[in-house]
């Protein structure tokens, strides 16, 4: 009789959650979104997760941390590697200023990691390899806007996991600028595919990205037919 009344309580406990709708599945991440260098395609991190993150960092005054950047662009410059932090960068009055940065190996490629750089001026950033003294080109220099957020600009690099940078920031206003270095792997969102544009996107597979998607993409599931704009959220 005991065993007849577990099996039916979870008989009706199967039926009571089909009728409160769909229900969270485990997440199915598609074959290549782990891989890095930069995703293809990104061209802006402007709206997205990573940015919102970057904020909350840069708005939090326990996460601050005053440096006083180096004159010179040397290897022994003060360094901004740790995660989580903003940092507050002291320059040389009317003078240029540098710090280290060593990315590590967070998404576990071991080759690349996408680094964005969001600064509080708007001033140049230039990244050079320490050991080889080659000039690091951005993949992405673009203005962001997110509302009581004082970071105004985000520049993303492909760099070397283990391989030490130097990271020049170029004159600002009261010789000081403010930086948060953050890890795309480490931020990005989960995307569904839409096809036809009703704003629900199927359940699996998972697409991961940091940038900014092109449509063909939401942030809703639970379309069972992605063919008919009319059926969805079901």
């Amino acid at each position: 009789m005991k065993m007849l009344k577990q099996t039916l309580c979870g008989a009706l406990l199967g039926l009571s959650l089909a009728a409160c709708g769909p229900t969270e599945d485990v997440e199915q991440e598609s074959t290549g979104q782990a891989e890095q260098p930069l995703e293809a395609g990104c061209v802006s991190v402007d709206d997205t997760l990573m940015t919102t993150h970057a904020c909350t960092h840069a708005s939090n005054s326990g996460d601050n941390v005053n440096v006083t950047a180096s004159a010179t662009r040397v290897d022994t410059a003060p360094d901004i590697s740790t995660q989580h932090k903003h940092y507050t960068l002291t320059l040389p009055a009317g003078a240029e200023g540098s710090v280290t940065f060593t990315p590590t190996n967070v998404s576990g490629s071991g080759t690349v990691e996408s680094v964005a750089f969001y600064v509080n001026k708007n001033v140049a950033l230039t990244v050079v390899n320490a050991t080889t003294s080659a000039t690091v080109s951005p993949l992405i220099n673009e203005s962001v806007a997110e509302t009581g957020c004082s970071l105004i600009k985000a520049q993303v690099y492909d760099l070397t996991p283990g391989t030490e940078y130097i990271v020049v920031s170029a004159t600002a206003s009261g010789n000081q600028v403010g930086i948060v270095p953050e890890y795309l792997y480490n931020n990005r969102d989960r995307y569904y595919r839409d096809q036809d544009g009703d704003g629900y996107g199927v359940n699996t597979p998972v697409y991961r990205f940091a940038c900014e998607v092109n449509s063909g993409y939401s942030k809703t599931r639970f379309d069972c037919d992605d063919t008919n704009p009319a059926i969805f959220n079901c």
